[in-house]
Order: structure tokens, then sequence, then C-alpha cells
């Protein structure tokens, strides 16, 4: 990727920092006690990469899934498409998948183990807020 006009974020970086060492040291807590508890370490090391691997795989599912999320088209949704091409040709990134979430609670998020496999969810409420 090129250029871009976006500055860093160094309190973002920092707290997105924070919260992934808390999360990989709650993960081995986890393989910790289990160890601890008695199971084999072999055991609870492939079940702990397996449960790795699932969640990095099937992140961008898992997420869409929980919202209860379906992908729209440009043709269901082309104010939501065209918002979405505008901002990726200012950020030089590759488009997402674009999905819908039937909820009235304001929301969007963008999940994705790579660009290939990204969406970018936005809910109805969210929607419904921005046209009024």
């Amino acid at each position: 990727m090129g250029h871009t006009r976006f500055r860093n974020d160094p309190g973002l970086t920092a707290r997105m920092g924070l919260v992934g060492f808390l999360l990989v040291a709650l993960y081995l807590g986890v393989v910790a006690a289990l160890i601890a508890y008695g199971l084999p370490t072999v055991f609870v090391v492939v079940i702990a990469v397996g449960v790795g691997w699932g969640q990095w795989y099937f992140s961008d599912t898992v997420a869409m899934k929980a919202m209860r999320a379906r992908e729209v088209t440009p043709e269901q949704a082309p104010e939501l498409h065209g918002v979405v091409d505008r901002l990726c040709a200012l950020a030089d990134m590759p488009k997402p998948r674009v999905a819908v979430a039937d909820t009235d609670i304001p929301n969007a998020f963008a999940t994705g183990r790579s660009p290939s496999h990204a969406v970018v969810c936005v809910t109805t409420g969210l929607l419904r807020r921005l046209d009024a």
C-alpha cells in the first residue's frame, strides 16, 4: 500500500496493544490452569492451537452470525456501497464485502483475517440515524 493521508494514533495503538496483551495473558492463563488441573500438556497445547486457529480463520463468519448480518449487493444498498467505495479509495485499500445487521442499535464494525476475507457491517439503526 502507498502513502495515506491519515496520521498514526499512538494512543489507539497503545490501547490496542494492551488489549491484545491481556487477551494473550488470559489465553495463556486458561492453558496453564488446564495443565495444572492435570490434563496432558500435549493435549492442552493441541486444543489451544486449534481454538486459536479457528478463532482467526472463522472470525468474519462468527462476527457476522453473532450480529445476524447479511451480505448486501450494490443494488440492495447503493448508498452504503458508495460510502465504502469512497473510503477504500481514500485509504488506498481493497474493498471488503459489505453487510447489514437488522438491529436498531447504531453500530458498525469491520472484521476478517485478511483483505480478501474482510467484511464491513453496519446496523440498520445506524443507517436510519445517518439518513435522518
